[in-house]
């Protein structure tokens, strides 16, 4: 395996060790984390299965040598990785434990390593599937939005307003 697959494999891996590190954290001290008035620690425990088997089936492909069908695969991961950047829309991060800041921090920041990479090895590799994955990100984006939507409209959640610039 070449050095670029090598290091494109190893990132995923750290993302998810970084995205477990912040999940098992937000299960486990799930009352000092903000949060939306829908979530409960059993569901944060579930939402880190699908970013692992997005991980897993990644490295599938890269160990099955069809390392350019991971690239729509990695940007969903990405993507789930970055949703828990959704902590700050209910409180500062000056308001938030130094634990919890770090731990979003390691993963958000792990998984925007594990994007520039991607994006990389797409144009080096894989120029015409950036097309593919541009559609992954609408696709999941769009998903993310209606059931964010519909769960706020059920269970509305009390945002803070820090972040709300044009306030």
């Amino acid at each position: 395996m070449e050095l670029p697959v090598k290091i494109y494999k190893a990132l995923i891996w750290l993302t998810l060790y970084g995205a477990c590190l912040h999940f098992f954290d937000n299960v486990y001290f799930f009352d000092q984390y903000p949060e939306p008035a829908w979530l409960n620690a059993p569901i944060v425990g579930l939402l880190g299965v699908p970013i692992a088997l997005l991980a897993h089936r990644s490295v599938d492909y890269i160990y099955a040598g069809k390392v350019d069908r991971s690239f729509s695969l990695i940007h969903s991961y990405v993507l789930a990785n970055w949703i828990s950047l959704g902590h700050y829309l209910f409180a500062p991060p000056s308001a938030i434990l130094p634990r919890i800041n770090f731990g979003i921090g390691v993963q958000c920041g792990l998984a925007a390593v594990l994007f520039a990479y991607t994006l990389w090895m797409q144009l080096m590799r894989a120029r015409p599937s950036l097309r593919w994955s541009g559609r992954a990100w609408a696709r999941n984006l769009a998903m993310y939005a209606v059931l964010i939507a519909v769960l706020e409209f059920f269970w509305p959640s009390r945002f803070d307003p820090w972040w709300m610039f044009w306030r």
